[in-house]
């Protein structure tokens, strides 16, 4: 799902946001409340989720009535929680004057529950978590449908990206850029499925999405406990849109002159340092950047195989931009070629590689780009 410039919102100060004033009462405390139905004997557990790691608060035994009452201490600022039943999890933001009842089948925890009390950011979070749900199970079905065969990896791909991109839209249209200080903008920023981010540092575009939110939550909650590293991704991200927008176009050759191409030095999975212009020294060289992740990998793999196999001395030297380290040195045990992890994207920004798989054939000094690995054969 990986797929420019860089603008700082100004802050929507008309908005108003879910802290507490100091009118209201001596109440410190947040409730969720409600009904759990066809779920007795089973545990309720309530979990904060705010600064990246689970913390289990409290927990709760249904009976025959499925109702369930977590009154807890709350904060000045928006904290993020979830009320989880076995896998599933249902999302909210609470404060220290938050108070929310929701009614939900234990057979379908997350997709069937409703608010039946709510102010308006947990209503929007809900709508939140259920089209990322939905998008969530469209990629799935695409996916299934490229190795069972029935989607070619290109229209896979495309329509993957398509998919991702609207969803992304509609979170930066509709939550984030209206009001980046709100706990759905948070929220959405944060969005998953997986192990995989729909917003990443690395992504072109996104980072004006970290950027606005950061700023809003530095202002607005500097206190609050992931104000800090918020505002850490929202800076690796400008550091990354900087370099791509600094970064010089991929050169081409012009009538078969030979061109300077960047150099690459990056490790292999075994510690050594692996140099593209070595490479080059020695004959033609595909340069492929990739994720062995991708659910088009094992494709561009064994296709990898068939062009090395027909063309006689051709070098691949593959670039992955995974970040998960034991995962890629398992990917790439066996492959017959060299490969090295480019898991910060700086070798994939001297190239200009702008989505995955990228490919490219050195020659003689000269680079041009490719469509598909069959094309290092003509």
């Amino acid at each position: 799902m990986k797929r420019t410039h860089i603008t700082l919102l100004a802050l929507a100060l008309g908005s108003s946001v879910v802290v507490p004033s100091c009118s209201v009462g001596s109440r410190s405390s947040f409730v969720a409340e409600g009904r759990v139905l066809g779920a007795e004997g089973q545990t309720l557990y309530l979990e904060e989720v705010g600064t990246g790691s689970v913390l289990s608060l409290d927990s709760a035994r249904l009976d025959g009535t499925g109702a369930f009452r977590f009154e807890r201490e709350g904060t000045h600022y928006p904290m993020f929680y979830r009320l989880r039943l076995g896998e599933a999890s249902i999302p909210f933001v609470a404060d220290s004057v938050t108070h929310i009842v929701l009614e939900t089948k234990g057979s379908d925890f997350f997709r069937s529950y409703t608010l039946t009390e709510a102010d308006q950011y947990n209503h929007q979070i809900r709508t939140i978590a259920l089209m990322r749900d939905a998008t969530d199970r469209r990629i799935d079905s695409l996916v299934s449908g490229f190795r069972s065969g029935s989607i070619a990896q290109e229209d896979a791909t495309r329509i993957v990206d398509s998919v991702v991109q609207d969803f992304k839209r509609c979170l930066t249209t509709r939550y984030i850029y209206v009001d980046p200080k709100s706990p759905a903008a948070y929220f959405a920023l944060f969005q998953h499925k997986g192990n995989g981010a729909y917003f990443s540092v690395d992504d072109p575009g996104d980072e004006r999405a970290f950027a606005a939110v950061a700023t809003a939550y530095d202002a607005f909650f500097p206190e609050a406990p992931y104000t800090v590293f918020l505002r850490d991704m929202a800076l690796e991200a400008l550091a990354h849109g900087k370099a791509r927008r600094l970064a010089p176009a991929t050169p081409t050759p012009v009538d078969g002159e030979p061109v300077n191409f960047p150099e690459i030095r990056l490790r292999d999975s075994g510690g050594s340092v692996q140099s593209l212009t070595e490479q080059t020294e020695q004959g033609p060289v595909l340069l492929s950047f990739t994720s062995y992740q991708g659910a088009w990998s094992p494709q561009l793999v064994s296709k990898l195989k068939a062009v090395q196999a027909k063309r006689s001395g051709l070098r691949i030297y593959e670039v992955a931009l995974d970040d998960d380290t034991y995962y890629w040195r398992n990917a790439v045990r066996t492959l017959p070629w060299t490969c090295v992890q480019d898991a910060e994207g700086k070798a994939a920004a001297s190239y200009n590689v702008q989505e995955l798989p990228a490919l490219f054939l050195i020659e003689n000094g000269a680079i041009k780009r490719l469509d598909k690995p069959e094309d290092a054969l003509r």
